[in-house]
């Protein structure tokens, strides 16, 4: 059946005629608008003084959803003891505690520290990076034993790369450590040494290692490569050189790249012999210094140097580097 227009309009007109008559409050809808705005404002202040405020403490927080709140960050240059770092390798850094030595009003602080059972490492803020820094032991309850630093009882170069230094392992179900770090007298300059004690775990999926830095060609004005070696950490770990005897001397330089460097022990055996003392492997050819191996008789027509890295901590088996060797020869 065909609408009738005029009843059509009349039914339209009455039922819009009740919203026409109720005016649209404004001022209330606008105030509401005003309200809400305030309080989006109002979380965003909030929000960037918290983040401003967590950033002037020295915290690394972050921003995104909960999925990534466990998410490690990579330490910045200004971070001296952040409270949680990556290095390259993706080997994450967890700091557990600080500590700080006026060497300049005491000569030794201890404190004591809860672990979980992972690698400790020791990351130094240093007021001079080329001075001699203090002591660090550590001794678990109910042994008589010190804990030092490793693989050499010092720091070593962590002052200068802001590198951390590992503690020799501990007895596996340790749960407490006292640490003691003290100044060395005559040596440790005076100052505001802090320290920071951190637990590490290697990345989940080892990374591939990068590529060996080649060696240099001299050596100071008197030594010149003759032979080089490299190998790849943990699969390969030791590599052997046979030189010939020129009746000149000889010198040997081992670095290790990746974040080995300093971090692992090193064997050297010269024509089968073992060569006693311990060496740490280097951070780069130009550091390394030298190892004077002296002249070699001219009767015996090759030397054979044989050097393989070694660790107490297991974890570096999850560790990606490489090993470097290389043999100089010179007028000595």
């Amino acid at each position: 059946m065909p609408t009738d227009q005029g009843r059509l309009r009349d039914l339209l007109v009455e039922r819009s005629s009740p919203a026409l008559d109720r005016p649209i409050p404004w001022h209330s809808l606008r105030a509401r608008a005003r309200g809400a705005r305030r309080r989006r404002l109002s979380a965003v202040a909030v929000a960037v003084t918290f983040a401003v405020a967590v950033v002037a403490g020295g915290t690394i927080v972050s921003l995104h959803g909960p999925d990534q709140v466990d998410q490690p960050t990579t330490a910045k240059v200004t971070e001296k003891l952040p409270i949680q770092y990556e290095e390259p390798d993706g080997t994450v850094y967890r700091r557990l505690a600080t500590a700080t030595l006026d060497s300049s009003r005491e000569e030794s602080t201890t404190f004591q520290v809860e672990v979980s059972g992972k690698p400790v490492a020791i990351l130094p803020d240093c007021p001079y990076s080329k001075a001699a820094p203090p002591r660090i032991s550590a001794r678990v309850p109910g042994l008589n034993k010190n804990f030092t630093l490793s693989p050499a009882p010092f720091l070593m170069n962590s002052c200068a790369l802001g590198k951390a230094r590992d503690m020799q392992p501990f007895p596996t179900g340790t749960r407490t450590v006292k640490f003691t770090v003290e100044s060395l007298p005559g040596h440790t300059a005076p100052g505001v040494w802090r320290f920071g004690v951190y637990e590490w775990t290697p990345a989940a999926t080892m990374r591939t290692a990068s590529p060996p830095v080649e060696p240099p060609a001299t050596l100071s004005k008197d030594l010149r490569l003759v032979a080089k070696g490299s190998t790849t950490w943990p699969g390969t770990r030791e590599v052997t050189l046979t030189v010939p005897n020129r009746g000149r001397g000889l010198a040997l330089v081992t670095y290790c790249g990746d974040g080995l460097a300093e971090r692992l022990s090193q064997k050297l055996w010269v024509n089968g012999r073992l060569v006693k003392g311990l060496m740490s492997c280097s951070f780069s050819p130009r550091g390394a210094g030298f190892l004077l191996l002296g002249k070699r008789l001219s009767s015996k027509k090759t030397t054979t140097i044989r050097v393989r890295l070694e660790t107490s901590i297991p974890e570096y088996q999850r560790r990606p580097g490489t090993l470097t060797m290389a043999v100089y020869e010179g007028d000595l």
